[in-house]
């Protein structure tokens, strides 16, 4: 019989450029799994032994790319980053090199989407996603050997599962009987929240129905491809980026508990697609942020855990042996919105965008779980320092926040320190919060030493946190679920400023402003000539043409002026 386990189940959220946070947070725990598993074979270890596996991963947007590369990085290795030692090189963490070196705005603001023949087929986004190809492609050159880390899967099932999100234009068609069995009046409706499901491992001997099975020894056969599509498709912020096209088998979509409903008596009630689906095989569709319906999938991975939809974690600090943990880069918008009056439709489009984003985000009954102290199969990773009495600061404790989550583009120095806090905030999350009470399962019959009970960072005199029970009461000490080995518990600091975010005035980014302004015009321009050929091809056409295209850029280079302006303001304060 082997050691207690307790399994996890890691989720990320939609995070456009805060990625580099969530990464920096996959970073450290990744980390911190490898050093426990080779300390607590040594003789002379004398903390918890109990066995931490990793079976499921889900992630949306930005979190859904982040996802894809932790996922190829765990079966690599992953060389880590750490302030004041030079970044590793690329193929040696893709986390780093893809969310902090490679991505940034002016490979954002190119052109060649729509040099040439390309600008024939339209305009797809305001920003050339170029880069976006590019860094896909180079997340799969990692290197070093391939190996299974103790860590990962379930049982003797070593293969990782893992969910992206995606929201479908087209949409998946499901219908309803009306009154009964013998009516065939049918009531039809589309799910355009849906997700790609994929099994990795070394030579996976099978996956579940709806699964795609993937080999790590050979990423370019099989259905890498598809994951590939699916880490672009996921983090594709409509209108920002560029849509993909995805293919997949109808019989994906019936796999079980992908839609349905608890039964009063409990159980669970599986639907299947309407049947006409089947004439549409392969089924093809556009697919945008996975982030825009469905930004954090939690329940994606507690089903996986659970067992299914109508199962239930342990919650109980005594019986928990699963958990749920949520990275959210940004769950912290505190403040109350100053009222926009504006009725024009240039006023309402933008903001309607913004309230479907937003209410993708919102889900408080799952937040309240991860706050909820009596829980122990539910955490959050969310971005904090020490930021005094700094409003803007406590409103930004991430430079990638500002410009609405695109801030993080505008300078890599943003990135890294986003980065290095992610693995800062991961640090304190093990050390601090993600524990169970002394009498959970997982430490029974383990000879484990007092120092590490886990201490509260408030008590003055450094006594032990108290871990609340079921009913509330004043519980008694807790033990690490992931204890940190000395190396890894001697604190994360950013403080030199290579490491901080740099002050920038946009008034002094002459190259910045100009990339702008050739991004707009061309966009612009495609838009007029290409997409909207039909409605200027008069007489007056070129006449309508050239001015429609001139005070569209002017406009847009304008809006876009103020608001970087004003994120570089917004950084400048928060990191005063």
């Amino acid at each position: 019989m082997g050691n207690p386990c307790f399994e996890i189940g890691l989720v990320m959220a939609g995070a456009i450029s805060a990625g580099a946070y969530t990464a920096g947070v996959m970073d450290f725990i990744m980390e911190a799994l490898d050093a426990y598993e080779a300390a607590k074979t040594q003789p002379d270890w004398d903390g918890p032994t109990h066995d931490v596996r990793i079976p499921v991963m889900a992630g949306a947007s930005a979190g859904g790319m982040t996802a894809t590369i932790s996922a190829l990085h765990v079966f690599r290795g992953l060389e880590h980053v750490w302030p004041g030692k030079a970044p590793p090189a690329p193929a040696r963490n893709r986390l780093y090199s893809s969310w902090v070196e490679q991505i940034d705005i002016m490979p954002l603001l190119a052109i060649s989407d729509l040099d040439g023949d390309k600008a024939k087929d339209g305009v797809k986004s305001l920003l050339c996603c170029d880069i976006i190809d590019a860094i896909v492609t180079n997340a799969f050159n990692i290197q070093g050997p391939v190996n299974t880390p103790n860590w990962i899967g379930r049982g003797n099932d070593k293969t990782l599962r893992v969910f992206l999100t995606l929201t479908n234009l087209r949409g998946v068609p499901y219908s309803f009987q009306l009154f009964g069995a013998d009516d065939d009046e049918r009531y039809g409706m589309l799910n355009h929240g849906d997700y790609l499901d994929f099994t990795i491992g070394q030579k996976p001997s099978s996956a579940a129905p709806g699964s795609h099975p993937l080999d790590i020894d050979n990423t370019e056969a099989g259905e890498w491809d598809l994951l590939r599509t699916a880490a672009k498709a996921t983090g594709a912020f409509p209108v920002g980026l560029a849509p993909r096209i995805i293919q997949r088998n109808v019989g994906d979509y019936n796999s079980a508990e992908r839609v349905g409903f608890e039964l009063p008596g409990g159980g669970f009630q599986t639907v299947r697609p309407d049947g006409s689906i089947i004439k549409a095989d392969p089924y093809a569709f556009v697919a945008v942020d996975g982030g825009t319906i469905d930004n954090d999938p939690l329940e994606l991975a507690r089903r996986f855990l659970s067992g299914g939809a109508a199962r239930r974690n342990e919650q109980s600090g005594e019986a928990a042996n699963k958990a749920v943990v949520l990275i959210a880069p940004f769950p912290n918008d505190q403040t109350t919105p100053s009222f926009d009056n504006g009725e024009t439709l240039l006023n309402i489009v933008p903001r309607l965008f913004s309230a479907l984003v937003d209410q993708a985000r919102f889900k408080p009954d799952e937040l309240a779980k991860a706050a909820d102290e009596t829980i122990y199969s539910r955490y959050m990773i969310a971005p904090t320092r020490d930021v005094g009495d700094n409003d803007v600061a406590r409103r930004y404790p991430i430079a990638c926040g500002v410009l609405g989550g695109f801030g993080g583009f505008l300078d890599q120095s943003f990135r890294r320190h986003d980065y290095l806090l992610g693995r800062r905030n991961a640090q304190a999350f093990l050390r601090w919060n993600f524990a169970l009470p002394v009498d959970n399962r997982l430490f029974k019959d383990a000879k484990i030493d007092a120092r590490w009970i886990v201490p509260d960072p408030r008590a003055a005199d450094g006594g032990p946190k108290k871990f609340a029970t079921q009913d509330r009461t004043e519980g008694g000490p807790g033990l690490p679920i992931i204890p940190l080995t000395k190396a890894l518990a001697t604190e994360i600091t950013i403080s030199r400023p290579e490491d901080l975010p740099r002050k920038i005035e946009f008034e002094n980014q002459p190259t910045l402003q100009h990339a702008i302004r050739t991004r707009a015009q061309r966009v612009v321009a495609t838009l007029v000539d290409v997409d909207l050929q039909g409605v200027t091809t008069g007489l007056f056409g070129g006449i309508e043409r050239y001015f429609a295209t001139k005070l569209a850029t002017d406009f847009a280079v304008a809006k876009a002026n103020v608001a970087i302006s004003d994120a570089f303001k917004n950084v400048n304060d928060a990191f005063d």
